[in-house]
């Protein structure tokens, strides 16, 4: 066939691929079901929640799909994927000091940074972060974890963020929670560069040009990771399993000569992923399954049966550890939230080109940083042009997938602050193909003046960087820290807060707290624990879960139970509409004893 008629079939075809893949975003959607009566936008709308994922895997599959077979059948035919897959060498990870170097330099840096950082906390999120205080302050009375408290995600998010630092300060207050959760972004950022040091490896860079790429996208990335870091939602710390899921995983594709350990690890790492960040651990775990299956494709039963290994030793250490009452009570708490989370957190993607809509140039833009993505794989793959190693196109095979699977935390929550989360790693392999790209096409190597340019370059920014910094901030570092956990509460909180709490401690003597509310942080304020496990009343979904509340209720018969007519820290859907059968068990039991602004107090009959 003729040249230029395959390039012009070529582009067509992949225009008609975004032309049926729009179409069918906006012409097939799912049967609506709801088995559990989980009440949210989807239950309003009788909108299937599973929408989103098969658009999603539609819009961005479909032309993948089609640019690879193309490419293949017309340009890279004789090209065998199962050699591909099949066939690895085993390769040696090559010295290069100069780089260690600039790894140090890059983690001084970022060490400087953060000791140099003023400390933003005279606020507080009284949704995120009270639920972690709470649910903390009642692990810390109780010692119960998953008996004790249903979570919203995990035992360290939920619980131990705040338990560590109430531990080392010995202080349990707002201000050591938020001194920690500063450490947490210093040392998400150390993962992240350490994570770019190891990726640098992959594309078997000339070591001057190795040097370059880690300068280049360590800066691009901390740039792009602070960016996401938010003062009210500072949870970056969740992405540290998957950076140690990648570090781990170029040592198991691409460096087979670590046989033992990294396998052992990896497989270890996967309950400890779970228990740090549910949906991050989920990721982990179906991206062990995507490793387990490469490595059977590659005939490394060893590999394979180590991972195994470290995967069961990861549960039954977890099973010895926290005992089989928590342990069951974690797996109904976990897959209650897996199954439902969508329904009563979730929304429809923005319409793809619906620019009314304030995220729908966001979400189409990350969508198309997917399918971009997934091309420049497909070349990778298939070209012998590029001088990749088998390993290393595996390897990068493998990125693209744990990057389209950490964004289906965008599809379960489309806004803004999902987005923009989820689509960090995307992005992270967007931009590090780019600059391969560019050192194929031997920019760095032939033109000794763009070199030097970028020489230049990242020494002006890494001084920018260092000229910026507060250096009194340095030598004063403990000390504004312990004058931030030592802080009162009150410093944090709005006046009706403070008010309410006055208030119900003066005039209540209560031995626990239960919520009719989403104000989860009254428990901590109060410095109560939970009557019963379902103080979080955000992911109490089902009619199930109702049940298994109205239940324990019925046990525990608290005294009083506080309720917020007009909960207005975040746009929620009314306790009473969401949660019917509480609210009528509540009615029936339970008369108003006081109100206190828009919160009212309900004692039992």
């Amino acid at each position: 066939m003729n040249y230029k008629i395959k390039n012009l079939i070529f582009v067509l075809s992949i225009l008609l691929s975004f032309i049926i893949s729009i179409l069918f975003w906006k012409n097939f959607a799912l049967e609506y079901s709801n088995i559990g009566n989980v009440i949210g936008f989807y239950s309003e709308n009788t909108i299937s929640e599973r929408n989103n994922l098969i658009h999603f895997i539609f819009f961005t599959g479909f032309p993948i799909i089609v640019f690879f077979i193309l490419i293949k059948e017309f340009f890279y035919k004789n090209i065998s994927l199962t050699n591909l897959f099949c066939i690895s060498v085993d390769e040696k990870q090559d010295k290069n000091t100069f780089l260690l170097i600039v790894l140090f330099i890059s983690i001084l840096i970022v060490t400087i940074n953060y000791l140099a950082t003023d400390l933003f906390v005279n606020s507080l999120d009284y949704f995120h972060e009270g639920l972690t205080l709470s649910m903390a302050f009642n692990y810390y009375k109780t010692g119960l974890i998953w008996e004790g408290s249903y979570l919203s995600n995990s035992i360290f998010s939920d619980i131990y963020t705040a338990i560590i630092p109430w531990k080392i300060f010995d202080s349990i207050t707002i201000g050591s929670y938020k001194v920690f959760h500063y450490f947490l972004r210093y040392l998400t950022e150390i993962f992240l560069v350490l994570f770019i040091y190891k990726f640098s490896f992959i594309f078997n860079f000339k070591k001057n040009t190795q040097i370059i790429f880690f300068a280049i996208i360590t800066l691009i990335l901390l740039k792009l990771n602070r960016d996401l870091t938010e003062i009210f939602y500072p949870f970056r710390y969740r992405d540290i399993p998957i950076f140690i899921l990648l570090y781990l995983a170029i040592d198991f594709i691409k460096f087979e000569h670590r046989k033992i350990f990294t396998p052992l690890f990896l497989g270890f790492f996967s309950t400890l992923a779970m228990f740090w960040s549910l949906d991050r651990g989920i990721y982990y775990l179906i991206s062990l399954v995507i490793l387990l299956s490469l490595a059977m494709i590659r005939k490394r039963y060893l590999a394979s049966s180590l991972l195994t290994a470290g995967i069961f030793l990861s549960f039954l250490s977890s099973y010895i550890f926290f005992g089989p009452s928590e342990i069951r009570s974690f797996i109904y708490n976990s897959m209650n939230i897996l199954k439902d989370f969508d329904l009563f957190a979730g929304s429809p993607y923005p319409t793809l080109f619906d620019f009314e809509n304030k995220h729908s140039s966001r979400g189409t833009i990350n969508l198309f940083v997917i399918i971009f993505n997934g091309f420049l794989i497909s070349l990778i793959l298939l070209s012998n042009k590029f001088k990749l190693t088998n390993n290393s196109k595996q390897y990068l095979f493998f990125f693209f997938i744990v990057s389209c699977l950490i964004y289906k935390s965008a599809l379960s929550v489309p806004d803004g602050y999902h987005m923009k989360q989820s689509i960090f790693f995307s992005k992270s392999l967007l931009i590090s193909l780019l600059f391969f790209y560019l050192v194929q096409k031997n920019y760095f190597d032939n033109l000794k003046k763009l070199r030097l340019v970028t020489y230049i370059l990242l020494v002006l920014f890494v001084l920018k960087d260092l000229i910026t910094i507060n250096y009194s901030n340095i030598l004063s570092f403990k000390e504004r820290n312990i004058n931030v956990v030592k802080k009162e509460d009150d410093f944090f909180l709005e006046k009706k807060y403070i008010d309410l709490k006055n208030f119900v401690s003066k005039n209540y003597n209560l031995t626990c707290v239960q919520l009719f509310s989403y104000d989860v942080i009254l428990p901590y304020l109060l410095k109560k624990e939970n009557c019963t496990k379902f103080n979080f009343l955000y992911v109490v979904s089902s009619n199930t879960i109702q049940n298994k509340m109205i239940s324990e209720l019925k046990e525990k018969m608290p005294n009083f139970i506080f309720f917020n007519k007009k909960y207005d820290f975040l746009n929620l859907k009314p306790v009473e509409y969401r949660f019917q059968k509480v609210a009528l068990f509540i009615n029936e039991n339970y008369i108003i004893d006081k109100k206190i602004d828009n919160w009212s107090v309900y004692k039992k009959k």
